[in-house]
């Protein structure tokens, strides 16, 4: 350990610690700290807090604190090691003939935005951003080459003499200190990427092309390419010339917004010369420090063009952004011409959460900047934001393309991680370890070429069945490349039957790790014979699968509508790089009505099974939509602000067994808009209708929710097939003031809650062709309760409505929602209100 630490200490000179006024102790924020190199000024400055974290491998001896109203302070520090210094600064003193003044504890004076110099600085810069950035230029391009590493952090400085670590201590020679807490973390993922980005002003248009890949991974369920957009969306660019700042899944105001002067205090802090320019410091830090803003500095040139010269960017302690403990985000231009150039950034951040704790970084260098360049038009036609080469994983091993292509050479501290992960793999212990945190993550158990899961789905309990003991596997890539196996295997302990489902699955395309992995070209065929709950599901999203879990089990009511199905299914997906769907399938069902649940005609015939057979097609289109892919399903991420349109098609018919014959359309619109500091807001409009005659299995059963997890897609005091409609359209919005109110209110303030507010409507109805209160023997009657009475309505009289209040991000993850019922009240068995919690881990 000894050894290296001082192998480490004589690469890097690291300097710490805190700013504070001599007299009062009081911090001062955004002081400046720096040092000179061969005439050139580097450094950093301090947070909102006065702690600073000054790191570098050059040669210097004297570091320099500086800040408005105070006398330099000059410190000797040794070379290429580790030390704090907390700098005691002295504020001015004036003497005068008859009289000495020196400054003392001011008074908090009341921050005036009226005749600050700080203001009229920073509306001179926004008046001026779109000519000094490169979004201002009708086209530019340029490479990119990045890295990015993450791993667990709080390490102990004794972990190499812990048992467990008997046989892994090997990792200790490569654990490091982060640069902004200090903790020691160990890097296990790591990612290399060379890109190309194009950038189009009029019709709008940027599109980046992953060219090529490299990546130290210690799970194949953290693959570069479903992990991708999650880490663009916490850690992606930073461009502080646009209105707001994607960082961590949240949109911050940025300081060159039209309302960053409401919603921010500048300060100039000093003038500092950077790369022979001279520039203005300008500190910032939000006007309410529990609102989800930024702050940091800007140094800007000296002159009529007020260019931004350099950017430092931080999350403050107390803003409603969630685990991020430390962040600082830096990046630098340089002048060329009449803009300044991005030339290189880097994003560092620790994270922790009950004692889990991760460190990231990534770093980017720009290089082939070209302006005004322009491509054919049909170049940057439908281009998504992202795209990968067919190549972008040719060169992944192959280590003398890397070395000839990267801009430096990677440190030894980065060679060493895929060596260190490949030793790991082989160790049992860390294959246990790992293998049990990714299976709560990941919700499969990885057992090479088959992974076992998924894990929650494992046991279960509802009315019928009882206790749901349940064994699924897939297979993987390891397996076959273009062959996939899925199944389940089922047991009731109350009803003492086996359930169980089959599918095999083609891939037409190569695949890193699994079938679903965009974009799809797959062939399925399936056959199930399972339980189900009878209701409607949102387009590409499966909720038998979700209503399988245990956390589904509890419910506000019991359920004893249910179906037992046996189903043959062939489908075919297709997927084009502008992220446009198609799906066509085929299938045969029989239902067989379970527990109160009876298929009887009004001419008194009995369905059991009820045979079904349908033919269709799904089109999805959702340009450049940001999702994390997770095994057979895509979560849209939080910063995904995409417009997704759905469209839907199938046809049944009188044929293998079937008596009637339908057309059913459905389509659907959901959109999340960021509001800057007001919030988010998420809307879904659904709609849909049959034409043909059709009892009511093969109509639209809205999506209800009798447990008391809140289902964000479906109606939660509506109960199981309590509402069917031949034709109808429903909206869902949902709004989060991301703590707006609450954070404005003192004390509770301090603990980032956050208010939600939701409001779902549901309209629609049956024609007389299709309504069995008209008499026709054809049409099965509605269900009915053991008292006789119906349970099963239209809604041509009135909408459906309920809406909710609740409370999110309590402890960090808990959301409890309040859900009022405003209609329908006097069905049976129906609860006019109810309290319904959800998880969810958010920034």
């Amino acid at each position: 350990m000894l050894a290296s630490v001082v192998a480490f200490s004589q690469q890097q000179t690291v300097v710490k610690g805190k700013v504070v006024d001599v007299e009062t102790g009081e911090t001062l924020p955004f002081a400046n700290i720096s040092y000179v190199v061969d005439g050139q000024t580097y450094g950093t400055a301090s947070d909102i807090d006065g702690f600073y974290r000054l790191e570098s491998d050059k040669i210097f001896d004297y570091v320099t604190f500086e800040y408005a109203g105070y006398k330099p302070y000059k410190v000797k520090i040794k070379r290429f090691m580790t030390q704090t210094v907390n700098a005691k600064m002295e504020s001015i003193s004036i003497t005068l003939p008859k009289a000495e003044v020196r400054a003392k504890r001011k008074i908090k004076e009341r921050y005036k935005r009226k005749g600050n110099p700080a203001v009229e600085l920073i509306k001179k810069v926004q008046s001026q951003a779109e000519q000094n950035s490169l979004t201002g230029f009708d086209y530019y391009q340029y490479d990119e080459y990045s890295k990015l590493e993450l791993g667990p952090s709080n390490l102990s400085d004794s972990l190499e003499t812990k048992r467990f670590m008997k046989n892994m201590s090997f990792v200790c020679d490569n654990i490091r200190p982060s640069e902004l807490t200090g903790r020691n973390y160990l890097s296990m993922y790591f990612v290399e990427t060379f890109s190309k980005t194009f950038y189009r002003k009029e019709p709008h248009c940027i599109t980046t092309e992953v060219t090529d890949s490299k990546d130290v991974l210690f799970s194949k369920f953290m693959d570069f390419t479903s992990m991708e957009s999650v880490i663009d969306n916490w850690i992606g660019f930073v461009d502080v010339y646009q209105r707001n700042v994607s960082l961590f899944n949240n949109e911050y105001t940025s300081p060159m917004s039209p309302i960053a002067v409401t919603f921010y205090h500048f300060y100039i802090v000093d003038t500092v010369q950077v790369a022979n320019d001279n520039c203005i410091v300008l500190a910032f830090t939000p006007a309410n420090q529990m609102d989800m803003g930024l702050c940091g500095s800007l140094w800007i040139t000296n002159d009529s063009s007020y260019m931004v010269k350099k950017v430092q960017l931080q999350i403050p302690k107390h803003s409603g952004t969630n685990f991020v403990e430390a962040m600082m985000f830096e990046q630098e231009y340089e002048k060329r011409g009449s803009v300044m150039i991005p030339t290189h950034y880097s994003l560092t951040a620790d994270i922790f959460y009950l004692g889990v704790a991760l460190h990231g970084k990534r770093s980017g260098v720009f290089s082939n900047i070209e302006i005004n360049k322009a491509l054919p038009d049909e170049f940057y036609a439908n281009k998504p934001a992202k795209t990968r080469s067919k190549t972008f994983y040719e060169h992944r091993d192959d280590e003398e393309y890397w070395n000839e292509r990267r801009p430096d050479s990677l440190s030894k501290h980065e060679r060493r991680i895929a060596e260190d992960n490949e030793k790991l793999k082989k160790v049992w212990g860390f294959r246990l370890l790992s293998g049990t945190a990714l299976a709560i993550g990941y919700n499969y158990i990885d057992c090479g070429p088959i992974d076992i899961g998924p894990v929650f789905n494992m046991l279960s309990y509802n009315e019928l069945e009882g206790w749901r003991l349940r064994f699924g596997a897939k297979t993987n890539t390891r397996f076959h490349k273009h062959i996939f196996l899925e199944g389940f295997l089922a047991y009731g302990t109350r009803d003492e039957k086996f359930k169980y489902r089959g599918q095999i699955m083609y891939s037409f395309n190569d695949k890193i790790n699994n079938q679903w992995e965009f974009p799809m070209n797959l062939l399925t065929l399936s056959y199930e014979h399972n339980t189900n709950v009878p209701r409607m599901s949102t387009f590409g999203y499966n909720f038998n699968e979700d209503s399988d879990r245990l956390g589904r089990s509890i419910s506000r009511q019991g359920n004893r509508k249910m179906v037992l199905t046996d189903k043959v299914r062939i489908s075919y997906d297709y997927e084009m790089q502008s992220q446009t769907g198609l799906k066509f399938f085929a299938e045969y069902e029989e239902q067989r009505p379970l527990g109160d649940l009876i298929f009887e005609t009004n001419g008194g015939k009995l369905y059991n099974p009820f045979t079904t057979n349908a033919i269709g097609l799904e089109i999805r289109f959702a340009y450049n939509e940001k999702y994390f892919q997770f095994h057979q399903y895509r979560k849209p991420l939080a910063g995904s602000v995409a417009p997704v349109f759905t469209f839907g098609y199938s046809y049944g018919g009188k044929y293998l067994g079937s008596d009637y014959e339908y057309h059913k359309i459905q389509a659907m619109f959901s959109k999340r808009w960021f509001l800057s500091v007001l919030g988010v807001a998420d809307l879904n409009i659904t709609g849909g209708m049959v034409i043909g005659e059709a009892p009511y299995p093969l109509l639209f059963a809205h999506r209800a929710n009798q447990g008391i997890y809140y289902d964000q897609r479906g109606f939660n005091l509506m109960n199981y097939y309590e509402f069917v409609s031949q034709y109808y359209v429903q909206g869902m919005f949902d709004y989060n003031f991301n703590g707006f109110i609450l954070n404005r209110i003192p004390l509770i303030g301090k603990l980032k809650l956050k208010e939600v507010l939701s409001l779902k409507a549901v309209w629609g109805g049956i024609s007389n062709e299709c309504d069995p209160a008209n008499g026709n023997e054809r049409l099965f009657r509605f269900p009915t309760g053991p008292d006789g009475q119906m349970r099963t309505y239209t809604l041509e009289k009135e909408p459906y409505i309920e809406g909710g209040i609740g409370i999110a991000n309590i402890f960090s993850i808990l959301r409890i929602d309040y859900v009022r019922r405003f209609n329908y009240l006097d069905h049976p068995e129906v609860d006019k209100w109810g309290i319904f919690f959800s998880l969810k881990v958010k920034f």
